[in-house]
């Protein structure tokens, strides 16, 4: 008897030790590695470790939440990711089969507009794509995916970069691009003009902030902006902007995607005097009729699983992070 409640006694001790090994191993390979290089062998253990948190079966036909959208929000995607925030383009076709495979369906940003602002009819499991930046390789390396699985998506765009030859950083897109992905379905709306950047928000110039959180220190001035010339300042380029797309693209609506998710309650009015009536932040969530400074889910990163980020999908995009997040929704 005594043998008997020792075997059961080390048995549950052991099952135990194992659980705590796994969630261990969970809470440590889903989040920035600390090593450089260690994300290759984290992220083969989290492949492994998600057939044993939850099924992968696809289920085509049911319905995970209805009248609503998720926004996923993507930043570089390309074969060969240069920095942690990009998504490799394999990881890309993988989130579409999953979708795919579970009955998720893609809507227009036409579509996810008529629904914020006039509770048009969407489908259940609705999912509005979009892009942040306007890189280069959203033309040679994610367009040609999205064609070939006839995914509407849309890419927010900084002005001032596109088929601009002096501009620095990861090469944009050229309007000659644009427009041929434009003829093809693909939507562009407005990432600013030339605002997608941190400013000094103190005289010592030791704190920052996104541009268009309020004012910040004019080098030109020599002095912080009063609150007029920092309403100035955004007004004048998220119109200068608008007026750039309508004049390529003839845009019959006006969209914001917010860099770093950065606003104010002075930034959205200035919004909705420039008319643009439908904005989105970098916060988690799924949208409803009548969210007009949306939500979206990061689905980007070097770290994603499509597998997790399709089941938190199906969970109707709950408010607790995303477990290969880096940081909270962390973007620009």
């Amino acid at each position: 008897m005594k043998h008997t409640f020792f075997k059961r006694t080390l048995l549950i001790i052991s099952l135990l030790a194992i659980l705590g090994i796994l969630v261990y191993e969970a809470r440590s390979i889903y989040h920035t590695p600390t090593v450089k290089g260690t994300h290759r062998t984290r992220t083969a253990h989290a492949d492994r470790l998600v057939r044993h948190l939850f099924s992968l079966t696809p289920t085509p036909d049911k319905v995970y939440y209805q009248n609503k959208v998720i926004v996923l929000m993507y930043h570089e995607v390309t074969k060969t990711p240069p920095d942690p925030g990009a998504l490799k383009l394999s990881n890309l076709t993988r989130q579409l089969d999953e979708m795919k495979a579970n009955g998720f369906h893609w809507i227009t940003m036409k579509e996810y507009t008529d629904f914020i602002l006039h509770k048009a009819k969407v489908p259940d499991n609705a999912v509005l794509m979009t892009f942040d930046d306007g890189y280069e390789s959203f033309y040679t390396d994610t367009f040609p995916v999205l064609k070939k699985y006839q995914v509407p998506a849309t890419n927010f765009l900084i002005t001032s970069t596109i088929s601009n030859p002096k501009h620095i950083g990861i090469p944009k897109l050229t309007w000659d691009q644009i427009h041929q992905m434009h003829a093809e379905g693909i939507d562009f709306y407005n990432h600013t003009n030339d605002q997608h950047a941190y400013g000094y928000s103190n005289t010592a110039r030791t704190k920052q902030k996104p541009l268009l959180m309020g004012p910040v220190y004019s080098k030109k001035l020599g002095r912080m902006e009063t609150e007029d010339e920092f309403k100035q300042r955004v007004y004048t380029d998220l119109g200068m902007a608008d007026k750039k797309l309508f004049k390529h693209l003839h845009n019959d609506q006006n969209v914001l995607a917010f860099p770093y998710g950065g606003y104010t309650k002075e930034t959205l009015e200035i919004c909705r005097s420039l008319g643009i009536d439908v904005t989105f932040t970098v916060k988690r969530g799924i949208n409803s009729p009548g969210q007009t400074n949306g939500y979206r889910v990061n689905a980007g990163g070097i770290h994603n699983i499509p597998e997790v980020l399709v089941q938190y999908m199906k969970e109707g995009a709950p408010l607790r992070p995303l477990p290969f997040a880096q940081g909270p929704n962390k973007v620009s």
